[in-house]
């Protein structure tokens, strides 16, 4: 068979007795002119497919990890159509993928003990980080998979996730509207409000796939146990795992439903706090609002703290495990097993150890027990309890053991080599903002025509540079978006040239003090960056109303960022209107006493919202953080001011009240008593001020 390449132009011929794979819609082939590609051909190709093929050629998504030879969405990256007579597309080519097995071969403890056995808990970890970033990708270009499932996703000895079957994704033409809808589906990954629908009649959305991937994430991180398996204790016959589903009963949740855990899965508990969280919102919470679902950006941001917090068995090297624990779990899951390791050490499997069968202790016979009934022997009532586990033995599969090692995975970076990191990105950052501010100040008190322009033109290539990221990367049909990415442009571009001409022309004109000022920006923001990596914001929090302790810990951090928002409109209203209704000063009076009264105001507003906050809080007044949005852009943003006005309050209180206590020179005017005080209230105003702005700046680009 002879096909063509339609974008490229490339004849190739197709073998058809050399099929790779054969489906219900078609055959894979490989292709001899280049063994890196492959060709799908469908069995009965028509005009919709080919037109949705198109659609996904031009709009083909960004790869989440660029590895060579990898690819870790399987796109079409041409299409194929018959030579001669009436042009028709047949199939697509796409990315070959070598060295892979299904999902599902590594997060079952059976076919990962003889197949993968050095597959750990780490990779399991990275896989799961790895299958969400892909999905993110898919997302955000507006894809929807629809068939989300255990079949469609390929796993490389390394953790490297390839998705496939993409033709059979949902797209959406961003020009005519049309949906090229996904028509099939497997009910154990199905949301509960597309239970029983039929596929081809409905479109989907990402919350429907983000619960395929909360069924996945939950399998490769709990020993291929889905999260809606669990042992009935009812009297009637069980229900299927679908009416499961949609009845939102999730065994390890936290709502009273008529099932129990199943007693071979690991415990719940073991998981790390912020994936508990994120499985009872997407299950329970994510029941009756889809839309409360974490999307899988929140994913591979959890997933990526949980890799970080896995520590190594000092009795097994393979066996990794959260360091919330205070023993392995492995290990003791081994003993639960009768020997059967999940993790088995690199000697146990070099000497075939982990092919073993289980450990069973052979009772002696012991004479039959003295049976006291009549003869006619009395019926017992059904219980509908199952058996107990004991009773089952667990199966082999008789699958060749792979002789290939795998190699160390990439160890992830380590809290103070993150800290260090956020500390440099922050010495930079504050830099640039008190460099900034200086070219502001030049602005409006000394007039500095140079600085003024040079914001013009960085805001007007701000805005070009904005304009054209939302040409080459957003669908036509997000203008929103769009007009949202020239504003951010904009504003970029004006902060840059302010403080590339702030420093500039303090330098040329002998400024007094720019050069300290520049670097008193790179200390505070050092220190902002270390604060930032070392605390983290309360994202493992029950679901429901939050009391006492935690409720008061939440309060104050929802207190400090309302009080310094009232504080600092307070003081900035008040002095504006004493400007013009009291008395007018001159603008180098005004503007001084403007961020002097702000500052005062935030700082009094900021302790005071974390006391009156926490008092609330601990009465269970405190609402939750928005952790369900995704931590970047504008919800980033949010989740990021709020968490950055506490920490900046609290930083800048300690070091304001230390200042004034060592250098009392500082607080000159003030009782020395009273230094420390007003020093903690200056501070803490600097800090919260500095933690709004930044923590805007760091959530919304996504650094957590």
């Amino acid at each position: 068979m002879q096909l063509q390449r339609q974008f490229s132009g490339q004849l190739i011929a197709i073998d058809t007795k050399t099929a790779i794979a054969s489906g219900g819609e078609g055959r894979i082939y490989p292709i001899a002119q280049d063994s890196s590609l492959v060709a799908k051909i469908y069995h009965k190709p028509t005009d919709e497919d080919g037109d949705k093929l198109t659609v996904m050629f031009s709009m083909p998504p960004d790869a989440p990890i660029a590895e060579p030879g990898h690819a870790s969405i399987a796109w079409p990256i041409d299409l194929l159509h018959t030579v001669g007579g009436r042009e028709k597309i047949v199939g697509f080519v796409m990315p070959r993928v070598n060295k892979v097995m299904p999902v599902h071969t590594f997060y079952t403890p059976k076919t990962r003990r003889e197949q993968k056995p050095l597959f750990n808990y780490l990779y399991l970890h990275r896989t799961a980080r790895n299958l969400a970033s892909a999905v993110n990708a898919l997302h955000v270009r507006g894809y929807v998979i629809g068939d989300v499932n255990e079949s469609n996703i390929l796993v490389t000895d390394t953790a490297l996730v390839t998705l496939v079957d993409t033709d059979s994704f949902q797209v959406r033409d961003p020009y005519t509207g049309y949906v090229y809808r996904c028509p099939v589906g497997k009910p154990e990954f199905t949301p509960p409000e597309l239970q029983g629908q039929t596929f081809r009649d409905i479109d989907r959305a990402p919350e429907h796939d983000l619960f395929g991937l909360a069924v996945l994430i939950f399998q490769l991180l709990m020993e291929g146990t889905h999260p809606f398996s669990g042992v009935y204790l009812g009297s009637d016959e069980p229900p299927a795992l679908e009416a499961r589903i949609r009845s939102g009963h999730f065994p390890t949740g936290t709502k009273r439903i008529p099932y129990r855990p199943m007693p071979a899965a690991p415990p719940f508990e073991m998981l790390h706090p912020r994936l508990r969280q994120m499985f009872v919102r997407c299950f329970e919470e994510g029941h009756a609002n889809p839309s409360a679902r974490p999307d899988a950006k929140t994913w591979v941001n959890a997933i990526r703290e949980a890799e970080d917090s896995l520590i190594t068995c000092s009795k097994n090297s393979q066996h990794k495990y959260g360091n919330h624990l205070n023993r392995c779990p492995w290990c003791d899951r081994a003993k639960l097993l009768k020997g059967r390791d999940p993790f088995p050490s690199r000697q146990a499997v070099s000497n075939g150890l982990h092919l073993q069968p289980a450990k069973i202790k052979r009772k002696k016979p012991q004479p039959p027990p003295v049976v006291r009934e009549p003869a006619a022997r009395r019926l017992q009532p059904a219980t509908g309890l199952p058996r107990q586990l004991g009773q089952y033995a667990v199966p082999l599969l008789p699958m060749p053991m792979s002789r290939s090692r795998t190699p160390a995975p990439q160890v992830p970076a380590g809290k103070f080599e993150r800290i260090f990191q956020d500390a440099a990105w922050g010495g930079v950052w504050g830099s640039l903002c008190l460099a900034a501010i200086g070219g502001i100040y030049s602005v409006i008190a000394e007039g500095g025509g140079a600085i003024l322009g040079a914001i013009f033109v960085g805001t007007i290539w701000g805005c070009f540079f904005g304009m054209m990221w939302g040409v080459f990367t957003l669908a036509p049909n997000q203008i929103w978006r769009k007009w949202g990415g020239v504003l951010v442009g904009a504003a970029w571009g004006a902060f840059l040239l302010a403080a590339i001409g702030g420093a500039v022309f303090g330098a040329i004109n002998s400024t007094p003090g720019i050069g300290e000022r520049i670097l008193a920006g790179a200390g505070v923001g050092a220190v902002w960056g270390c604060v930032w990596a070392t605390f983290r914001p309360p994202l493992a929090l029950p679901v429901g109303r939050v009391w006492g302790r935690r409720g008061g810990y939440l309060g104050a951090v929802w207190g400090s960022f309302v009080g310094t928002l009232a504080g600092v409109f307070l003081g900035v209203g008040l002095v504006v209107w004493q400007q013009y209704n009291v008395q007018m000063r001159p603008v180098n009076e005004f503007a001084g006493l403007l961020l002097g009264v702000a500052i005062v105001a935030a700082g009094v507003g900021s302790v005071g919202g974390v006391v009156s906050g926490g008092l609330l809080g601990f009465c269970g007044f405190a609402p939750k953080l928005p952790i369900s949005f995704q931590p970047s852009g504008v919800n980033g943003g949010a989740l990021g001011a709020i968490w950055g006005s506490f920490l900046g309050t609290f930083a800048g209180a300690v070091l304001g009240a230390g200042v004034s206590a060592m250098f009392p020179a500082v607080s000159a005017g003030v009782p020395v008593e009273l230094g420390p005080v007003a020093g903690a209230i200056v501070g803490a105003g600097l800090g919260a001020i500095w933690g709004v702005v930044s923590g805007t700046v760091w959530g919304a680009l996504g650094k957590w």
